[in-house]
């Protein structure tokens, strides 16, 4: 029976306690918790502390496990397990993206096992999978819908046809949102877990912050409407393709065809499509978030461990992975303009596109024209396959124009197939 040092009695640390006090195969020896003496119901008689010493200075425990959250502690705590070889088990994706190439590298060299499942996407066994089954061949595309928060938003938004700050609140409300909701947002959090997943299927390094990221604030609900009506669903997807021996990643709104595995992932839900060269397509959902799933992704890393059965991630000498600029990758487009209700504009946008040699696959207008209406309407227009940074261009073309009343909204479609080239 192994014996575990827990750092951190939050929500997930007290969903561990839960399954490890049912398990054959470890214990929990000691705790350290800053609050700790606001828990002793939940401790009981597991003895604990707020002095990091009563885990480190006890030579009977086995595993660390840190579910603290934050850089700097969490930071040192995975530095004394290394040193004094002691199995680390987080969940701490924030700390592993910043730090992960010292951290993984000097574990490696240590011969120390990280275990590192709940850091990505909650109870899906992703990193187990990677490790062990699926990463004996070429992965040319990985998706993921890696945050739950924003999944529950978008698929909110859409149902109740309600807009954004209006379901943040309620989500806020009902425990799914932060009260400070940026990192999940903005497309932090996400983009930390896509760092770490590009970096173990190619054993390559993939620093967070060269990985384009943009967040859903800017999502509009005629965004949502227009996505409906033509068939897909906006998603903060995050997405790793190789092609034409470049690798491109990044996170933002994508809209999301019914033909994808993806398509149907909604609410806090989190799913991850990876396209293996030999067995094609892989895809794996389940709950991102909360007490008990994350907490099971720890505890099934420390039976793993008891049982031998972890496969450690040899990262002795990583490179860093060359990223393409996301501007050369090639997509479809959604793109929404708003612009004053006269004869000639949908003319006059087509021929911005068309000299920078853009195609355009459909054209939706919000109304036909009337000879007093003076409201700006919605212009959306989709387009074939064209560089980011071309469309980028033109739209700055189309935004100086009189016509134009606001800056331009632009999407990528994305299937799960691989971009052209």
């Amino acid at each position: 029976m192994v014996k575990i040092g827990l750092f951190g009695l939050g929500t997930v640390g007290q969903g561990l306690l839960q399954l490890v006090k049912k398990s054959p195969y470890a214990e929990i020896k000691a705790v350290v918790d800053r609050s700790y003496q606001k828990k002793k119901d939940i401790l009981q008689d597991i003895p604990a502390s707020d002095d990091p010493s009563m885990i480190l200075e006890n030579p009977e425990i086995d595993i660390y496990v840190e579910l603290i959250g934050g850089i700097d502690f969490p930071l040192f705590i995975a530095r004394e397990a290394i040193d004094r070889k002691k199995t680390l088990i987080t969940a701490n994706k924030a700390l592993l993206a910043e730090h992960g190439y010292a951290i993984f590298s000097r574990a490696s060299l240590n011969e120390v096992h990280i275990g590192f499942e709940a850091a990505i996407a909650g109870a899906i066994p992703i990193v187990r999978n990677l490790m062990s089954v699926i990463n004996y061949q070429p992965i040319s595309r990985l998706q993921g819908i890696l945050n739950g928060t924003t999944n529950y938003l978008l698929t909110k938004m859409a149902k109740r046809k309600a807009p954004y700050h209006e379901v943040l609140k309620e989500a806020q409300e009902l425990g799914l949102a932060e009260a400070d909701p940026t990192l999940d947002v903005n497309g932090m959090d996400a983009c930390h877990k896509l760092a770490l997943l590009a970096s173990l299927i190619t054993n390559k390094w993939f620093e967070y912050e060269r990985i384009e990221t943009v967040g859903i604030e800017q999502i509009s609900l005629s965004d949502i409407l227009w996505a409906e009506k033509m068939g897909y669903k906006i998603k903060l997807l995050a997405d790793y393709h190789y092609n034409d021996k470049k690798h491109f990643i990044s996170v933002e709104p994508t809209m999301i065809p019914s033909s994808s595995p993806l398509y149907a992932i909604d609410n806090e839900d989190n799913a991850i499509l990876v396209k293996g060269e030999f067995s094609g397509e892989h895809l794996f959902a389940g709950k991102g978030a909360g007490s008990l799933p994350t907490a099971y992704s720890v505890y099934a890393d420390i039976v793993n461990y008891a049982l031998g059965r972890h496969s450690s991630w040899d990262m002795k000498h990583p490179e860093y992975a060359a990223i393409a600029p996301e501007s050369g990758a090639d997509y479809e487009f959604y793109i929404r303009l708003q612009v004053q209700n006269r004869p000639g504009v949908l003319a006059k946008a087509a021929q911005s596109l068309g000299s920078r040699g853009i195609s355009i696959a459909a054209v939706h207008q919000e109304a036909i024209y009337e000879e007093n209406s003076q409201d700006p309407v919605d212009l959306v227009i989709v387009t074939h396959h064209c560089r980011k940074e071309v469309l980028t261009k033109a739209l700055a073309e189309i935004e100086k124009q009189d016509y134009c009343t606001n800056a331009a909204v632009k999407i990528p479609i994305k299937g799960s197939d691989t971009p052209k080239k």
